[in-house]
């Protein structure tokens, strides 16, 4: 098993930024959950509330979360079809989720 090295304080940085906002933690939580599975999210649907506007829901994801989430390699995403998935560096991530999800799930609001 080869280690990686310790994120830098940057990473954390970006990280802490990132899962600041609601619908961005929901959909890796998600995403989290179904990885062993090797899983495709639709995007907003399956990170979607029953009492939210699901084309606001859509616009904010294409325009402002997906983009945040791809630059920082945590999740591939097809445009195609709006489907995500695991990115090269989602493995990294994945502690600090389970760390903070009992948090988030409670404030998993978006903001």
């Amino acid at each position: 098993m080869s280690e990686r090295p310790d994120p830098s304080a940057e990473t954390y940085d970006t990280w802490f930024e990132i899962l600041a906002h609601g619908l961005r933690r929901r959909l890796l939580f998600e995403l989290s959950r179904r990885s062993h599975q090797s899983a495709t999210l639709s995007v907003p649907e399956d990170v979607l509330r029953p009492e939210e506007d699901a084309d606001r829901i859509h616009l904010h994801f294409r325009h402002v979360h997906l983009p945040k989430l791809v630059e920082e390699d945590l999740v591939t995403w097809d445009r195609e079809t709006d489907t995500v998935s695991s990115g090269s560096a989602f493995d990294r991530i994945v502690p600090l989720l389970e760390a903070i999800e009992p948090v988030g799930e409670c404030d998993a609001g978006t903001r």
